[in-house]
């Protein structure tokens, strides 16, 4: 077994024991913190959680985040992502980039979010995922998301996301790769204006459902205090949220028992109000 071949196996029995891991939730530095709760949320990162969270917004914005798993440059995920407000809705799009040389994919994201009542908000999402195996060779398909974000009362908010219900796959060469269906279904509790708390359920595709638990409490709309628990083991998550003019800087981590430490950092900057 050559030195590519080796990496590429350790990689995959890395990734085969943290799936957890690839959540997208973990994608967003605010999420990460708060222990990957984020269907129920309306703010620059909605556009790669939950795009229908875009729906009220009513400024440009845009971000970027570096996901970095237990330390491992090979698990990385980075992420750019931007939000478009406009007259009859808002256009969410997104570019991820996940994994190395010998194992990576590519993912492009473009939602349509609009609020069809005063407290129901949905969004309409295309993505498409490119995955390259160095030993296999590269193969891409398009496959939909959908997500539904509802002010049920003054001070609870539902929320779900689903991706790839279709259940596409990508054929590389001879062999199928699945692509991950996902379906989160969760909600936020305001119970006052600086502190609410949030609880999720994650099912991906042959995993066991995830529960998740965050509680988030800001200090004037300016600082931001996080954290979280999740999945079984538990991994415990804190982080920290700082607005300065128009940037809001975030950053998460979180701490498996048996893998170690994960960060994800990032940076949206929100444009003035046209």
């Amino acid at each position: 077994m050559g030195p590519n071949q080796l990496l590429l196996w350790i990689y995959f029995m890395l990734l085969s024991s943290s799936a957890i891991g690839q959540s997208s939730f973990f994608i967003s530095p605010n999420a990460m913190g708060k222990g990957g709760v984020g269907v129920t949320d309306n703010d620059s990162w909605s556009s790669i959680i939950n795009p229908a969270g875009t729906a009220q917004l009513k400024s440009a914005n845009i971000a970027v985040a570096y996901h970095l798993p237990y330390f491992v440059d090979e698990l990385s995920y980075k992420s750019i992502s931007g939000i478009l407000p406009f007259k009859f809705g808002v256009i969410a799009a997104s570019v991820n980039q996940y994994g190395f040389s010998l194992y990576q994919e590519n993912t492009f994201n473009l939602a349509y979010a609009r609020g069809i009542t005063s407290n129901l908000d949905v969004a309409f999402q295309f993505n498409y995922l490119r995955t390259h195996i160095s030993q296999s060779g590269s193969g891409g398909n398009l496959y939909a998301g959908l997500g539904l974000r509802y002010a049920a009362l003054e001070n609870l908010v539902l929320a779900c996301y689903i991706s790839n219900p279709e259940k596409a796959n990508i054929q590389i060469n001879d062999e199928v790769e699945k692509i991950t269906s996902l379906f989160v279904l969760g909600f936020k509790w305001l119970s006052s204006d600086n502190f609410n708390v949030s609880a999720e359920v994650e099912k991906q595709t042959d995993l066991e459902l995830i529960y998740k638990l965050g509680l988030e409490y800001s200090i004037k709309n300016r600082v931001w205090l996080r954290t979280g628990i999740l999945g079984k083991p538990s991994v415990y998550t804190m982080g920290l949220g700082f607005n300065v003019h128009h940037f809001n800087l975030d950053t998460g981590i979180a701490i498996h028992p048996s893998l170690g430490v994960s960060s994800c950092f990032g940076i949206s900057y929100q444009f003035n109000k046209k």
